[in-house]
């Protein structure tokens, strides 16, 4: 009996097994993940990864040393207010209790010694503004409009659904778990696109509105800081062109504003004390 030849019709059985298993994973494509289900302690992951990368380039996000003088000034002013700006939102009462931002997790602000005028966030809240930015403002009550609406901007979820627009959110999230592959996107592609995102002037609007009740809630502050910036005609402010403006936007502001409920403070000098005299 000649067993090799009753063999063949097995191996070729095999064979054409292998080749369906093969094709089927071929095929097979990882569930997509829904916004829903990506985390805020994702969102803080995704942030210090972000953060490490870009403490990497430094010749494209040169670092203001947090060094004497600057630290007991410059750097202490701003995350003053940054704090007081974005206390309500790192408590996180309203969220659920496997959901909440982590409350020892700090907030921190960096100063870029860069010329344009550009502010920007990144998921889990930390912050970056630009020198150039600084020596353009004049008062408190303007720095703590940027800093209340970029804080929203992170923490209502503009930021990340921004992202994902770019960046799917299954990328988003092995970028955070550290599990991205050779093809996937990486965090340098995060870091190329993070302080140029676009938000459309409807979405802008939207946020003032956000931007105003913290400024009333959290502080006595007079919460038209924007008006002098929005009225900006010479283009040259970077954070315009990607946190798009739209006409009568200082009117509009006035007619959300609850009168009682806000307060008129813009500044008394610490800011060109503590701010413009270092810069």
């Amino acid at each position: 009996m000649n067993t090799r030849r009753g063999l063949w019709p097995v191996i070729l059985m095999i064979f054409l097994v292998l080749i369906l298993i093969y094709s089927c994973v071929a095929e097979y494509e990882e569930p997509i993940i829904p916004p829903s289900q990506f985390t805020k302690q994702q969102r803080e992951a995704l942030g210090d990864k972000i953060k490490i990368a870009i403490a990497f380039e430094d010749e494209r996000f040169p670092v203001l040393p947090n060094i004497p003088p600057y630290d007991t000034t410059i750097y202490q002013f701003v995350q003053t207010l940054y704090d007081q700006a974005t206390n309500e939102m790192r408590r996180d009462r309203r969220s659920p209790q496997n959901n909440k931002w982590n409350l020892s997790r700090a907030w921190n602000i960096t100063i870029l010694n860069r010329p344009e005028k550009n502010i920007f966030t990144i998921p889990g809240g930390g912050l970056y503004l630009t020198t150039g930015l600084l020596r353009n403002l004049e008062t408190e009550h303007e720095l703590y409009y940027l800093l209340a609406f970029e804080a929203s901007l992170m923490n209502e979820k503009f930021l990340f659904y921004q992202m994902i627009n770019r960046i799917n959110t299954n990328a988003l999230t092995k970028i955070a778990e550290g599990s991205t592959h050779r093809d996937d996107p990486s965090i340098q592609d995060v870091v190329n696109l993070i302080d140029n995102l676009e938000f459309d002037a409807d979405q802008v609007r939207s946020l003032d509105r956000i931007t105003l009740e913290v400024i009333c809630e959290s502080s006595i502050i007079n919460p038209l800081g924007i008006s002098r910036i929005a009225d900006q005609v010479d283009n040259d402010w970077f954070w315009l062109n990607y946190r798009t403006n739209y006409n009568g936007r200082s009117d509009h502001l006035r007619q959300l504003i609850n009168i009682e409920n806000c307060g008129d403070f813009k500044t008394n000098g610490n800011y060109a004390r503590y701010v413009l005299s270092r810069l």
